[in-house]
């Protein structure tokens, strides 16, 4: 017998995605006039037509709508996922130098065609789903022909790391390195881009298990383990120089609680023991600290915090709840500890709470103290608001129960 609040957790996720996630999309995005999908639509579901289309969305709704089609066989995500990887493979990837430009314009010019290694990722994250729901092993060669340009270009073998950002000849500046923050240009590499990578890797891993896929899934996991967890405070550092020395203090609760149960799945798809057991106490530790740390009474995770500063960032991001939701899951089949599946649920009934926009569809994008949405993040989708993380949350709460 399942336990009756996993119970609830699967019905909640159920009526979620079906009912409210994916119709939304499906009713307000899809682009008649450009092809693809739109890149900007406000809340109540109108397209900024002249918006830009960003690399990020677009590879995550390939993702969201193959899986959508391998999870409930439905014919009509499997025509929306062909429309995104139609789309995105006529105008995102780069035919004369190979990999995805980041931004295109409404009719699919390119607009910055620099090789951002977090978009790349994504691009053979996508790719990678795409033929796991569909069978189309092109989609999985695509996304092989973008990690060998990665692997060529964007890995520094002599610090065993991956940089931030190429030109669209794969041309690499130190000085042209951005992030999130970057202090007086020491920050050369980013937590946020390797753990995206081994998210991107392990996708490809589940479609082309061979030997060099293995070895660099089994790096990746490496680095996050070795070099960007913090076993002092059981937390993810943030940003970092070359050498892998740290160069910021702060603390993202939302990538932190993704992290555990991304590791985890790694090690899982590696079907490697001991990897697994290297994984297990540290994502349960950062899970733990979560818990303590970053959790309120209303069942939110905070942002990040900075612990030099003790500045709080109590702003209520969207894809932090979701993460949230599949960390605590994550950490309650691990460990069978009670208090994680409560704040698993907890935390996605204050996303139906304040999150849900129950007027108009999808989910805010970043709520205040007292759930207000907050100045500037009004639009319901744009170049990083996507149905990925929401979507994903729901899907991971759906076969984790069905198992």
């Amino acid at each position: 017998m399942k336990d009756e609040r996993f119970t609830k957790l699967y019905e909640m996720a159920k009526k979620e995605v079906l009912e409210d996630i994916l119709p939304f999309w499906m009713r307000y995005d899809v682009d008649e006039e450009n092809g693809g999908f739109y890149g900007v639509v406000t809340r109540e579901g109108k397209p900024v037509k002249e918006g830009t289309k960003c690399l990020v969305l677009n590879a995550r709704l390939v993702w969201t709508f193959a899986s959508a089609y391998r999870i409930f066989r439905d014919e009509k995500y499997l025509q929306l996922a062909r429309r995104a990887y139609d789309y995105f493979c006529e105008y995102f990837l780069d035919k004369e130098y190979g990999g995805c430009y980041f931004m295109l314009d409404c009719k699919g010019n390119p607009v910055d065609d620099k090789k951002f290694v977090y978009g790349q990722a994504f691009a053979i994250y996508a790719l990678s789903e795409y033929c796991r729901a569909t069978g189309d092993t092109t989609a999985r060669d695509r996304a092989v022909a973008i990690r060998d340009l990665l692997e060529a270009h964007a890995y520094d073998a002599e610090h065993d790391g991956y940089v931030e950002i190429l030109t669209r000849d794969w041309t690499y500046n130190p000085k042209g390195q951005g992030s999130n923050i970057n202090p007086e240009g020491e920050s050369t590499r980013t937590m946020n881009t390797h753990l995206h990578l081994i998210e991107a890797y392990t996708g490809l891993l589940r479609v082309l298990r061979t030997e060099e896929q293995i070895n660099l899934t089994r790096r990746h996991l490496a680095i996050m383990l070795d070099k960007v967890y913090d076993p002092s405070i059981h937390h993810f550092k943030m940003f970092f120089r070359d050498d892998w020395s740290a160069t910021s203090p702060e603390i993202s609760y939302g990538h932190d609680i993704e992290g555990t149960w991304l590791m985890m799945e790694t090690a899982e798809v590696l079907g490697d023991k001991a990897a697994e057991e290297k994984a297990a106490p540290r994502c349960l530790a950062m899970a733990k600290a979560c818990l303590e740390q970053a959790i309120l009474p209303d069942g939110s995770m905070l942002y990040e915090y900075n612990p030099v500063t003790r500045h709080l960032n109590t702003n209520r991001s969207w894809w932090v709840q979701a993460e949230t939701v599949v960390g605590f899951l994550n950490a309650w089949q691990m460990s069978g500890e009670d208090a994680f599946l409560d704040a698993s649920l907890n935390c996605f009934e204050y996303i139906d709470r304040f999150v849900v926009d129950h007027e108009y569809g999808e989910w805010f994008t970043m709520l205040g103290n007292s759930g207000e949405v907050l100045s500037g993040y009004e639009s319901k989708i744009d170049g990083w608001k996507c149905p990925y993380h929401n979507a994903r949350m729901c899907f991971e709460i759906l076969e984790r129960y069905e198992k």
